[in-house]
């Protein structure tokens, strides 16, 4: 699959996703849901390498895409306190999109799979609470809730449609640019989540570069050495998850 035919790919299922989620009073108070691109591009990794791709996948993909969706609509609540109407509607946003993607599988009789993203997502809010209630976790312990947040029910995905080899590239990659963009927003004093909501990596800034550091340097490798992979599909995921690897291919 050509670089063009995988930028169509990812355009198509954000339209998808959005179709499923038209409402007109949330649009104009809530605004456009958010659709993580990357997360989109890493749910889509196996279609995009040539992977059999049947409907109940691209029905599986578009629910993966609003329970993050869902997740950040709520989140954005949290942080703000929901007393105003726009925020009381950001949470029905939330709710709203939570109850499509149950609506979305229930129709394609993926019963099983509506199980297994709802312990996904009770997982996630489990391990945001490491960010809120200041316990002595370790740096190493914080890194994992990290990955398995930005992660999760992607994971399950794959899992569930046997798409295993993928797994591991795609948690790495996510971990990846998280701990990037979280970086980033801390040095130019934007608004973070993991790191101002945890005393111990406000401490670790320095081990936290040198985690990225690490994390880009195994999986460059990891990705260029691949069996797995097509030429194409890894020189978009070197694209999308670093500069650097590009100027030394």
């Amino acid at each position: 699959m050509n670089e063009s035919l995988i930028k169509h790919h990812i355009e198509q299922y954000k339209k998808d996703i959005l179709m499923q989620i038209q409402h007109n009073t949330l649009l104009k108070y809530a605004g456009i849901p958010v659709i993580d691109e990357d997360r989109l591009f890493f749910t889509l990794l196996p279609l995009l390498n040539g992977e059999e791709w049947a409907e109940a996948n691209k029905q599986s993909t578009i629910a993966v895409s609003l329970i993050f969706a869902a997740l950040a609509a709520h989140d954005l609540v949290k942080e703000q306190n929901a007393t105003t109407k726009e925020q009381q509607l950001q949470v029905l946003a939330g709710d709203y999109y939570s109850g499509k993607y149950y609506q979305l599988l229930a129709k394609g009789k993926q019963i099983e799979l509506i199980q297994i993203f709802s312990s996904g997502v009770s997982s996630i809010t489990e391990h945001k609470t490491r960010f809120y209630d200041h316990l002595d976790y370790s740096y190493g312990e914080l890194m994992q809730s990290i990955q398995l947040i930005e992660s999760k029910p992607i994971e399950q995905f794959m899992e569930h449609f046997s798409y295993n080899e993928y797994v591991f590239i795609m948690k790495e990659a996510l971990l990846l640019l998280a701990l990037r963009r979280e970086l980033t927003a801390y040095e130019n004093r934007e608004e973070t989540f993991y790191i101002r909501n945890s005393f111990l990596l406000q401490t670790k800034i320095e081990t936290l570069r040198a985690e990225i550091e690490a994390v880009e340097k195994n999986l460059v490798r990891d990705v260029r050495y691949s069996n797995i992979l097509k030429e194409n599909v890894k020189h978009a995921i070197l694209e999308r998850v670093t500069e650097q690897a590009l100027k030394s291919s």
